[in-house]
């Protein structure tokens, strides 16, 4: 092959498949509909193979589109991605940190960081995504997120990562204060309860319904799975919800005071966390900042 795609048009492929059609793609790029299409004929021409077919549900990927896709998603993302850090290292003030969290993170020294770093840094453009290490492992792959803070999984290798352990953590069960059961010392005693489990498809987290019901579930208990803060929260609080986690959640200034450990006298498992990033990864100032910032506080706040 001699030819290799333009830029732009390896944009407009990935913008026509996340709208899935032309027009949108063209209105989503302020192109007209001709030149978009002209694009992709173009690319397709320098591919070799066509890319795209229609469709019940708009345009769609051929088979060589699917295979293709995921390659031009990742030259992609590298070349976002270097030139985010490149303008880190020219200027402090400029540039772009995409990171992934789960839930400790978020609840507890997240903010603060958050917080701090704005008022270090207020142009640059700063994008948390929020969930378990198991589905933000594609976008660390990708390069799509520069790190991730949080609970390891120990059911997905590392070994193509540098991983920087940094503290394990005991769960406990927690509910709101006002929770008729939170004075409970067994399991037992809350078998027909509402749970919000985090962790969406882990195994690990999957696998915490043998541990949380060893006397048998009861017959009005229910199970919700899921990583949103904002979700556990209201269900917690608003909605008679139980959840297990580490008791730093407790530190959290917004929700802390409402919340209260449930001790129960068996042993629920150990999260251990991590900061992990792709291996011989060279960090820009302003993200190396913010990961030390991350190092900083968990060890001191947690541990």
């Amino acid at each position: 092959m001699n030819n290799l795609p333009k830029i732009n048009q390896l944009k407009n492929l990935r913008t026509v498949i996340f709208t899935g059609s032309i027009r949108a793609a063209a209105i989503a790029t302020n192109q007209t509909p001709s030149a978009v299409t002209r694009s992709m004929q173009e690319l397709e021409s320098i591919v070799g193979a066509p890319l795209l077919k229609r469709g019940t549900h708009g345009v769609q990927l051929t088979e060589m589109g699917k295979f293709f896709e995921p390659c031009m998603n990742k030259v992609l993302n590298e070349l976002e991605r270097g030139m985010n850090d490149l303008s880190q290292f020219i200027s402090d003030s400029q540039g772009a940190i995409r990171f992934g969290c789960s839930h400790l993170p978020a609840y507890g020294i997240m903010p603060g960081i958050i917080k701090n770093f704005q008022n270090r840094y207020p142009q640059t453009k700063l994008t948390v995504i929020e969930g378990q290490f198991s589905e933000l492992v594609q976008s660390i792959r990708s390069g799509k997120l520069s790190f991730f803070v949080g609970m390891i999984m120990p059911d997905i290798s590392l070994d193509e990562f540098h991983v920087e352990y940094l503290s394990s953590e005991q769960f406990h069960v927690f509910s709101s204060k006002n929770h008729p059961l939170v004075n409970s010392h067994s399991l037992e005693d809350l078998r027909n309860e509402k749970w919000y489990l985090p962790g969406a498809g882990v195994d690990m987290f999957t696998s915490l319904e043998k541990i949380i019901f060893p006397y048998g579930v009861g017959p009005e208990h229910s199970i919700l799975y899921g990583d949103s803060v904002a979700i556990a929260e209201q269900l917690i609080i608003n909605e008679g919800y139980i959840s297990i986690g580490p008791k730093e959640i407790l530190m959290n200034e917004y929700i802390g005071d409402k919340l209260s450990i449930i001790n129960v006298s068996e042993t629920l498992p150990i999260g251990h966390y991590a900061i992990i990033m792709r291996m011989k990864m060279k960090q820009p100032p302003i993200t190396k900042w913010f990961i030390d910032e991350v190092r900083h506080k968990f060890l001191s706040d947690i541990c």
